[in-house]
């Protein structure tokens, strides 16, 4: 097994040094850089995850917590409607979006977002 681990390490040495040298420097500069900006975006999805679970779990413990979430369900559902009906408005403001001609389905990602906010009202609504 030790002997097993040390040729995979040395393949795995020998495919690096080979990317490395043999290969043009923009190559490995640009598979930095794509794998510095998935690293960076993996930990900001896992952030904004932590974040919104730790909200809803805050939010839950309280009166006040609870109307809050309520609220934001509300905010948030008014929100995915906005997305799916005024898509063109909102992409003449945000430019970086694509239009609906080149994604058709993409004025649909309020679905899922009116979900998020029906969850936060259920949520926000419990009892004690």
């Amino acid at each position: 097994m030790l002997w097993g681990f040390l040729i995979i390490l040395l393949a795995g040495g020998v495919f690096v040094g080979s990317m490395i040298f043999d290969v043009g420097e923009g190559f490995v500069a640009e598979s930095f850089l794509q794998m510095g900006f998935g690293g960076a975006l993996g930990v900001a999805v896992g952030l904004a995850v932590f974040v919104y679970v730790a909200g809803l779990v805050y939010g839950m413990s309280s009166a006040n917590g609870r109307k809050v979430l309520l609220v934001i369900g509300v905010f948030t559902i008014l929100l995915g409607l906005a997305c799916i009906m005024y898509w063109p408005e909102l992409r003449t403001v945000l430019t970086f979006l694509p239009t609906a001609e080149e994604v058709p389905a993409l004025p649909y990602i309020g679905v899922p977002i009116i979900g998020t906010g029906g969850l936060m009202c259920k949520l926000g609504s419990l009892k004690d």
